[in-house]
């Protein structure tokens, strides 16, 4: 082939080669083009770094950029729990920021987590409550998982079949490993709707073999712990579900900021203004409807007041 041939099918590879990362740059679904004060130079997709179930805890994107002197990837999830879920099966533990798992290299910039917070999609609903019935004693370090389905629940705890958890009543539950005089235990605890569905799986995972199990509220607690009977008895007195309960008597504290009380005050004169305003409207329209009548000959007749002259008698 010619050498002048080799080189227009060089720089046609090398045109579409940039034609498809400009592409790739203009369509991105998360970094944006400036983070703060960073310009980007680069963006492209990136795989799943979770192992087990990404689609199970909601995965919408995952993309990388670099901005110069640092390079971040960011995996968007449907809410903070999937992101938290996620977050338990990735090797370095990664920043949480919402529904967002971010993760970065170079020369980062400290403020990141602020930095983060204009990303598209963004949510700050509440964490899952269940990693606080966990026991922290013996707990064998980075061996809790967050459960959303079957996938992930066999990935961390193949011994409970996911018949006998009923994801159709759509649980959570999150395990963990504990060291024990006779070796590791697992602890998982399963959260239910409502204490009619966690009771009637309870007995249910009573039948499974080495299972010591305790149902407390809607939480369903089960501990595997072959020939540690004493052990698993010890994990499940620790945990004890409480709900918060609120009385109708309880007083509530009233704090009163200073902008409240002005914007209270200011209400306050607006709506007298408007009820003065509108005495005003009606005491005007009555006195020219009165104007108006007599003008055209209407006469008060009908309406006379009649005396009873009562001191005659």
């Amino acid at each position: 082939m010619p050498l002048r041939q080799r080189q227009e099918i060089q720089e046609m590879l090398r045109s579409l080669i940039l034609a498809i990362l400009f592409i790739a740059s203009a369509s991105a679904a998360i970094w944006p083009e400036h983070l703060g004060k960073y310009e980007r130079k680069s963006v492209k997709p990136v795989a799943s770094q979770v192992s087990a179930s990404p689609d199970e805890y909601g995965r919408e994107e995952a993309e990388e950029a670099s901005y110069g002197p640092f390079a971040v990837s960011a995996q968007r999830f449907k809410d903070s729990t999937g992101a938290y879920a996620a977050s338990l099966e990735m090797r370095e533990p990664p920043l949480q920021v919402g529904n967002y798992l971010i993760t970065c290299t170079g020369n980062c910039p400290k403020n990141v987590a602020r930095l983060v917070e204009t990303l598209p999609k963004m949510s700050h609903a509440a964490l899952p409550t269940l990693r606080n019935y966990l026991p922290s004693r013996n707990l064998v370090a980075h061996s809790e998982r967050y459960i959303l389905g079957p996938l992930g629940l066999q990935a961390a705890a193949p011994q409970i079949p996911a018949s006998a958890i009923n994801f159709e009543f759509a649980p959570e539950g999150e395990t963990a490993r504990y060291r024990t005089s006779t070796g590791e235990a697992t602890l998982a605890i399963f959260s239910y709707p409502n204490m009619q569905m966690a009771r009637q799986q309870a007995a249910v995972l009573e039948k499974l073999p080495d299972a010591a199990v305790k149902r407390t509220g809607p939480l369903v607690a089960l501990v595997l712990a072959p020939g540690g009977q004493a052990a698993a008895e010890q994990l499940l007195g620790q945990i004890d579900y409480k709900a918060t309960v609120s009385s109708d008597d309880q007083q509530i504290p009233l704090v009163i900021r200073p902008q409240t009380a002005a914007q209270m005050v200011l209400g306050i004169l607006a709506l007298a203004g408007i009820v003065l305003g509108f005495c005003l409207l009606s005491g005007i329209a009555f006195g020219a409807f009165r104007v108006v009548s007599r003008r055209f000959g209407y006469s008060d007749a009908g309406t006379a007041m009649t005396t009873l002259h009562l001191s005659d008698k």
